[in-house]
C-alpha cells in the first residue's frame, strides 16, 4: 500500500465543498469519501493519493478553512500507509462492497438514482408534472 490519506473536519457543507476545490485544485489527490454528521453542520472530506500530494492538500484546506472563519476548521489529520483495517473503515477496501446507505464520495457524487429507485419512490417526470409540490403548513383538521 503505497499511498497516504488526509482529513480535514469542518464546520458546514458549503464550506467543506469550497475547500474541498482548493484541496483538489493543489495537488494529484482523489476525493475517495466524506461523512455528514448533524444534518451537514460537521463535514469530514477525505483525499487519498502520495504523501507530499496529500500533506499539500490538507495545508491547502486548513489553510481555506481558516480564512472562511475562526471556528471554521475542527480537526485535520495526514496517514502515511494506512492499516488494512482502516481502509474497510472507510469502505475503501476491495474485497468488501461498500454498504447501500455508505457515505462516501460514490454515494454523493453523480449518481443518478436508478429505475428501481424511482419506482418506490414514486417520483418520474410525469407524476411530477401532474402534481406540484406543496408549500408551506398543512392545516390541520379536527
Amino acid at each position: 500500500m503505497e499511498f497516504s490519506l488526509g482529513l480535514v473536519e469542518v464546520s458546514a457543507l458549503g464550506n467543506a465543498i469550497i475547500m474541498l476545490d482548493d484541496m483538489l485544485k493543489v495537488a494529484d489527490v482523489e476525493f475517495v469519501a466524506t461523512e455528514r454528521k448533524l444534518g451537514g453542520r460537521l463535514v469530514t472530506i477525505v483525499v487519498k493519493g502520495e504523501l507530499t500530494a496529500v500533506k499539500a492538500s490538507v495545508d491547502a484546506g486548513v489553510k481555506r478553512a481558516k480564512a472562511c472563519g475562526d471556528n471554521i476548521l475542527k480537526a485535520s489529520q495526514v496517514i502515511a500507509r494506512p492499516h488494512t483495517e482502516i481502509l474497510k473503515f472507510l469502505h475503501l477496501d476491495e474485497e468488501n462492497e461498500r454498504p447501500a446507505k455508505s457515505e462516501s464520495a460514490g454515494t454523493h457524487v453523480g449518481k443518478v438514482p436508478s429505475e428501481k429507485a424511482k419506482k418506490t419512490t414514486g417520483t418520474t417526470a410525469k407524476s411530477a408534472e401532474k402534481s406540484p409540490a406543496k408549500r408551506g403548513r398543512s392545516k390541520k383538521t379536527n
